[in-house]
């Protein structure tokens, strides 16, 4: 799952199992940036969040719906096939994004983005840039537009330094999108039903 599944979760179950709400989303932000133990170097909520993110991400990645889709890749993709159901799982998120939440897109983005933005003095460096970029050109509400998911890909596969297809694989992750989707709304629903019952008892 990447932002706006990490995201859509952390609201979903701080509602669900009476959480902290933004402690929840700045965890789905933080988790990316965040390594290593936690030792109350943030405040316990955020913490809280940054293990729902890492056990979003442990979860979804031995899933066997997610293996399905990975064995589905060319051999020469599955590497980095994480990275690419991650970013194509919110592409489908986008696109049924009216069967998951009550609010439009747009409207749930922002709150997000300003919810983010309020703490994100307190963030390592490079979350603080992330947010921003989020929020600035409103990202996370044009992953329905599937050139901007290639656009993504791509900008994810400059960042890695060894070679990668993320800059070329956008036509045989659309070739595959159907069973990506499939696979999705299976998915979520079950890991959403899993981190409550997980997370409830904290």
């Amino acid at each position: 799952m990447n932002y706006l599944a990490h995201f859509l979760l952390a609201d979903q179950l701080a509602k669900r199992c009476q959480l902290d709400e933004q402690g929840l989303l700045i965890g789905g932000l933080l988790g990316d940036f965040v390594k290593g133990p936690l030792r109350g170097d943030y405040p316990s909520a955020w913490e809280t969040g940054i293990r729902l993110h890492r056990r979003i991400d442990a979860l979804t990645d031995s899933h066997p719906l997610v293996t399905e889709c990975l064995d589905a890749l060319p051999k020469d993709y599955r590497r980095f096939g994480g990275i690419m159901l991650d970013v194509c799982f919110d592409h489908c998120l986008s696109i049924n994004w009216q069967d998951f939440h009550h609010q439009s897109i747009g409207t749930f983005n922002a709150q997000s983005y300003a919810n983010l933005l309020d703490s994100s003095s307190a963030y390592p460096k490079a979350a603080k840039r992330q947010i921003r970029f989020l929020a600035e050109y409103d990202v996370l509400s044009k992953m329905h537009n599937w050139p901007n998911i290639e656009a993504m890909l791509d900008r994810i596969g400059q960042r890695v330094k060894r070679d990668n297809p993320l800059g070329h694989c956008g036509p045989e992750l659309a070739r595959l999108l159907p069973l990506i989707e499939r696979q999705f709304k299976a998915l979520y629903p079950a890991l959403s039903a899993q981190l409550c019952d997980e997370f409830a008892t904290r």
